[in-house]
């Protein structure tokens, strides 16, 4: 019997995991960005790329003189996904965990910290 359960739950994981997938996976283009309810990185350009389990994002300053970058993994917990940093632009940033509200309507992906002091939109290409 544990191991039908053990099975089972498995099951379920993997099939959250694809679910995920099958929704999210593709390219997108950056459109804003706010802490704290404040705007943040106006006139900045950037691209998303969700892949699995795996987010890659890069982002680049109006001027072109600064560059951001960060790499996650992406795991389900409930209706909260867990990002954790494994590249970043800022080495102090691996490693990271963030948990992360996703919302899409359209093309529109919204990415929020519980607590709703961050957000991403992003349009799906």
């Amino acid at each position: 019997m544990k191991k039908l359960s053990l099975g089972f739950a498995t099951v379920l994981v993997l099939m959250a995991t694809s679910a995920f997938a099958l929704v999210l996976d593709g390219s997108y283009t950056f459109t804003s960005r706010s802490k704290e309810g404040q705007p943040d990185m106006a006139g900045w350009t950037g691209t998303m790329t969700i892949q699995g389990t795996e987010m890659s994002r890069t982002y680049q300053s109006a001027d072109g003189t600064q560059k951001k970058f960060y790499t996650s993994t992406v795991q389900p917990d409930g209706t909260i996904y867990v990002l954790t940093h494994t590249k970043a632009y800022k080495p102090e940033y691996v490693g990271n965990a963030h948990r992360t509200k996703f919302s899409a309507a359209g093309s529109n992906f919204t990415m929020e910290s519980e607590d709703g002091k961050f957000k991403e939109t992003w349009t799906k290409k």
